[in-house]
């Protein structure tokens, strides 16, 4: 530990504490701001750990047993720490088992298109996904595939408090990049090298199981419910499908998502190996 908690906040119109609720509770407010929250010891560990820039560290009296008996450190620069009573975390907590552990973090600046997607690159493409749950599932699946980003197209938020959590800190370890036109993020594969394999429900699309991909492909996967766009798919370069048994339709899009970024990831190993 670099220094010790300056004050005890225990009122709640305290200016920072209205700010961390109105964080958590506003989109437009999180725009504004450029800024998002965090709650939870390991989330906020893994912040610090990989470079995010905290505004504000809040501990109640057991958050901070625990952050001192993980060792986790505090990067003073630039940022306020403070002691919380236990209602005031009742009141911030979104979670069913609250570990006293808070933090408002900068929205860090993303890349552009042009220089997150790299010859070579693995990369999965995101669009008008709803759901916070899947949102940050996808994200925390490319980290453990060893994608090279996530980009989201006209989906939620992703720095909504369920979409942080659902990451479990990946969204400090994957370059992400958030636009509203998909077109462009098409054009911008193409002139990459990236090929666009769209995932599709369509019995002409190409079995997942049976593709052969290369380095360099974006997989597009599309809304919870209605999946991608007809002019969208048709866009990408290829329309790729997971066959199913018995009269099953579709699967939830994270669980899509992670056997399609398995297979992507175990062709191109396998074509690497060939090649050594």
């Amino acid at each position: 530990m670099t220094a010790e908690p300056l004050i005890m906040i225990t009122a709640r119109d305290n200016a920072a504490v209205k700010l961390y609720r109105k964080l958590a509770n506003t989109r437009k407010e999180r725009r504004k701001m450029g800024l998002f929250v965090l709650e939870g010891l390991r989330l906020t560990a893994d912040a610090c750990r990989n470079g995010a820039v905290l505004r504000y560290l809040f501990w109640t009296e057991e958050g901070y047993a625990r952050w001192r008996s993980e060792q986790c450190s505090i990067p003073m620069s630039g940022m306020r720490c403070a002691m919380i009573s236990d209602a005031i975390a009742a009141e911030l907590s979104q979670t069913e088992h609250a570990q006293g552990v808070f933090a408002i973090c900068e929205i860090p600046v993303p890349p552009p298109l042009t220089s997150l997607l790299k010859k070579g690159g693995t990369y999965a493409v995101l669009h008008q996904l709803q759901d916070p749950g899947n949102a940050g599932m996808i994200l925390r699946t490319a980290d453990a595939m060893g994608l090279d980003g996530v980009i989201y197209s006209a989906c939620c938020d992703i720095y909504s408090p369920k979409v942080v959590r659902a990451t479990m800190g990946s969204l400090f370890r994957v370059p992400v990049c958030c636009t509203s036109e998909i077109e462009s993020v098409l054009e911008a594969c193409r002139s990459a090298g990236i090929e666009t394999c769209a995932a599709v429900v369509e019995k002409n699309a190409e079995p997942v199981g049976q593709c052969q991909f290369r380095p360099g492909t974006a997989v597009v996967i599309g809304n919870e419910g209605n999946g991608l766009p007809c002019e969208v798919s048709a866009a990408c370069d290829r329309q790729i499908t997971i066959p199913m048994h018995g009269t099953i339709e579709s699967l939830n899009a994270a669980m899509a998502a992670g056997i399609i970024l398995w297979e992507v990831k175990r062709m191109q190993n396998r074509g690497e190996d060939r090649c050594t």
